[in-house]
């Protein structure tokens, strides 16, 4: 069985100080536990921190261009120094091809598209420096729209029309759009563009609502209009998206796979997929490491998905995803 997961965090120590050897190393994902498990391709995902989290470490913010320069030259020396191991993958022709030739696939991602500073131009370098999939918004407002919220008012809010301008151009460009940590008025002005314009979207790393009514969870409206426009929902690995007590620090595999069944029946089996935001979440963690990611899906078996439908969750949704956006 085949993987490919959409969110992880891995890169985040970087913008901190940290060395980081996506090879071998003491966090969730490293190359060589991907191979063990089976994994195709990874999103290495760059979060835009705000500036309390430098405060707490002592360090003053950078500015999100040299903040994504950092972490994706991270991202890039690694692949030159693992160069038999892995490499970067922008489209599926490249992951394929990786894959023929026996290496990991590694895409870049954005959290929170404010890094495009307030122009296309800007998306047009993110384009350039490799990023294939934007999350419209992480956790605060910026130019592009708003994040969720438990406040029904804040959540109600729509994309900003520079966020409605960018998503088209997005569309056009070649690039993913993420809608995990939007606003619910934002979800449902990228899903009228995406619609328009005959191209999937995602929420990368998101759970569902009914099962956890956590903000950051899609509803079941949510969850058809991803399908509808042949997206992807990854599921996230958080203890506070997946246990019905929002408060709760246990990630386990019952509560995936109560997830799963509910998306399942909600959206059908072709918006499935894996976004497990792992070095990106804490707490009590069943699977804490990429190579236990085949345990959710030994328990997926032995529930009752089938083989075939394992394939899609774990691969072939997100590949066609990639298929129908990346040029």
């Amino acid at each position: 069985m085949k993987f490919i997961d959409m969110h992880c965090d891995t890169l985040l120590g970087t913008a901190f100080g940290e060395k980081i050897d996506l090879n071998r190393n003491a966090k969730a994902i490293d190359f060589q536990r991907m191979k063990q498990a089976g994994f195709s391709a990874q999103f290495f995902a760059m979060c835009l921190m705000p500036e309390d989290h430098y405060q707490k470490k002592g360090l003053q913010k950078p500015s999100d261009m040299e903040f994504m320069t950092s972490l994706s030259n991270c991202f890039y020396r690694n692949l030159e120094a693992y160069s038999e191991v892995a490499a970067f993958a922008g489209n599926k022709k490249d992951l394929l091809c990786n894959e023929k030739e026996g290496k990991l696939s590694c895409l870049l991602s954005v959290e929170d598209g404010n890094g495009i500073n307030g122009s296309l131009a800007g998306l047009e370098k993110m384009y350039q420096m490799g990023v294939r999939m934007i999350s419209i918004t992480w956790n605060m407002e910026n130019c592009l729209g708003y994040p969720n919220s438990f406040d029904s008012e804040k959540m109600a809010l729509p994309l900003k029309p520079f966020g409605l301008e960018m998503v088209d151009a997005m569309n056009q460009m070649g690039i993913i759009v993420d809608v995990s940590h939007l606003s619910d008025g934002g979800f449902w002005d990228v899903a009228r563009i995406c619609k328009e314009n005959h191209k999937p979207f995602v929420a990368s790393h998101s759970n569902a609502r009914a099962m956890t009514p956590h903000s950051r969870n899609m509803t079941d409206e949510m969850i058809r209009a991803v399908a509808e426009c042949g997206g992807a929902i990854g599921l996230n690995f958080c203890a506070a998206f997946l246990s019905k007590d929002i408060h709760s620090k246990d990630s386990r595999i019952d509560d995936m796979v109560r997830h799963m069944k509910h998306i399942r029946n909600v959206g059908g089996i072709d918006c499935m997929a894996l976004g497990g935001d792992l070095d990106g979440t804490s707490g009590n963690l069943e699977i804490d490491r990429v190579d236990k990611v085949p345990l959710l899906m030994e328990r997926l078996s032995r529930e009752g998905f089938t083989a075939s439908e394992l394939d899609k969750i774990s691969y072939l949704n997100v590949l066609r995803v990639i298929g129908d956006t990346l040029k």
